[in-house]
């Protein structure tokens, strides 16, 4: 049995790994965004950053001595779990051909509430009222600090990063499940093959490779494909800690550490209301995290 120290100091260990995967996963878009500017284009670019991130896995898996086989029901999990992850992506890439990113990721983003929404209807986590309200705080300080474009709202980048958000709650939900019969380096591999294949066969079908000249845009393709790897290792860890109800509510601050990157390499800036609603998403946070008047959040 753990230790009263030990057991009191896991929800913060849990928030901490969630906050070190989206610190993580920041990286990604604008190392990717270094890739594209050196010439490689975004099917070259989401397929090598999956096959970066399966590399990575494996070489954590053989360091650690673990199994890359799992037993059948894990790997049907785990399957599944990898098939919404690849739904999610092409989802969210797929919209930012219609809309503005910064719309796609406030859509995508919804994905906390509906596994907030999912968790509580299936009996888990409770979604009350204070915690609803203050999800719904969390993405008004999204939509803030995004700026997202009004203008050209097409109906089908709209409906592409709704299908990404709906598939990121999937995948959330059935990593967890999967984790319950394999290790997180496990899940994580067999998700990042099956995904890593996916995006290459199809590459490789449109002919549409070309990769980037240059070493800043090769350390940009490695860049995306490890920042990724390691986030959503760290994110997925946090579950045994903090439950992914609340490891999804925290990643809200993902986006808000990629506009900070892109404002340190990128040379972006930000406005009064940028800032004012990342405050807003970090109080949300905050107090979502605070015990209620219950007692323990």
């Amino acid at each position: 049995m753990a230790s009263p120290t030990a057991a009191g100091r896991r929800p913060l260990i849990g928030v901490l790994l969630v906050l070190a995967s989206a610190a993580a996963i920041a990286v990604a878009p604008t190392a990717a965004k270094l890739a594209l500017d050196a010439g490689g284009n975004t099917p070259t670019v989401v397929a090598a950053r999956a096959v970066v991130g399966a590399a990575l896995v494996a070489l954590l898996i053989a360091w650690s001595g673990q199994a890359f086989a799992v037993d059948r029901e894990a790997r049907k999990r785990c399957f599944r779990a990898g098939v919404f992850y690849a739904l999610g992506s092409a989802g969210f890439i797929g919209s930012v051909a219609f809309i503005p990113v910064s719309l796609a990721v406030l859509i995508v983003f919804t994905h906390p509430l509906l596994v907030a929404a999912v968790s509580h209807r299936l009996g888990g986590d409770r979604l009350t009222p204070r915690k609803l309200a203050l999800a719904l705080a969390a993405l008004a300080g999204l939509a803030l600090a995004l700026r997202p474009e009004a203008g050209g709202l097409d109906p089908a980048g709209i409906g592409l990063a709704a299908f990404g958000a709906v598939a990121a709650c999937g995948m959330i939900l059935l990593t967890a499940r999967a984790q319950e019969r394999a290790t997180n380096l496990q899940v994580n591999f067999h998700m990042a093959a099956l995904t890593a294949a996916a995006f290459a066969v199809g590459a490789t079908a449109a002919g549409a490779w070309s990769f980037p000249s240059g070493l800043v845009g090769w350390l940009g393709l490695f860049g995306a494909g490890a920042g990724l790897a390691v986030g959503l290792l760290a994110f997925f860890a946090a579950f045994r800690h903090i439950g992914p109800v609340r490891a999804s509510m925290i990643s809200n601050v993902e986006p808000l550490l990629s506009i900070l990157v892109a404002v340190a390499v990128l040379g972006e800036s930000l406005g009064p209301w940028q800032w004012g609603g990342a405050a807003l998403v970090v109080a949300a946070l905050v107090l979502f995290e605070a015990p209620g008047r219950g007692g323990r959040p």
